[in-house]
């Protein structure tokens, strides 16, 4: 789409050099000071005409020179043992007058932290392997059912259940069932 647009550009700019720029900008029908910018930015090829950024070139809050001296000296002295915090409370005792994230920003900008990026595990390499027959691996949890959850006689009695539940991991099948009492005697035999 960028390329198609500055070949436009470029035929736009061949006919005005052939037949003048306010023909070009009638017969394309684009403005007339877009037609002299993009004559005065070509130079034989379409490249040239691509849009160019439009970011700043300077900022008149950036950094000085000397705090960016001192940001450096502070993050070679710290920043191992203290981090980002000690770095800033480091620079502070010097008079550093910046907030604590523009002294990140620009140490970032520095190049003084080198992100290394996170390699994702594959899934290759799984912790356990997979089970293929059902019935081979089973979890087992129980947990007291919640008194909310009771209903009927067994919340005016005052009854506690528990629940056991059973997950086979091969065929993800699940099986519940409810105890009175949490012994030895009511676990089941999965």
């Amino acid at each position: 789409m960028i390329t198609q647009e500055a070949k436009k550009k470029q035929a736009i700019v061949k006919y005005a050099l052939r037949k003048g720029k306010s023909k070009a900008s009638r017969v394309y029908g684009v403005s007339l000071s877009s037609v002299k910018r993009w004559c005065n930015q070509y130079d034989g090829t379409w490249q040239s005409l691509l849009p160019k950024s439009h970011r700043p070139h300077s900022h008149p809050n950036r950094h000085t020179k000397r705090e960016e001296r001192q940001i450096r000296n502070s993050f070679k002295k710290c920043y191992e043992r203290y981090g980002w915090d000690g770095v800033y409370s480091d620079l502070k005792r010097k008079g550093y007058t910046r907030s604590y994230s523009g002294m990140i920003y620009a140490a970032k900008r520095m190049g003084l932290v080198k992100y290394k990026k996170t390699k994702k595990k594959s899934r290759k390499h799984r912790r356990y392997p997979e089970l293929l027959i059902p019935g081979e691996k089973v979890q087992i949890d129980v947990k007291e059912v919640p008194y909310n959850c009771l209903r009927g006689k067994a919340l005016r009695d005052g009854k506690h259940f528990y629940q056991w539940t059973a997950i086979d991991e091969c065929t993800r099948m699940r099986f519940v069932y409810g105890f009175e009492e949490h012994t030895r005697k009511t676990q089941p035999n999965f």
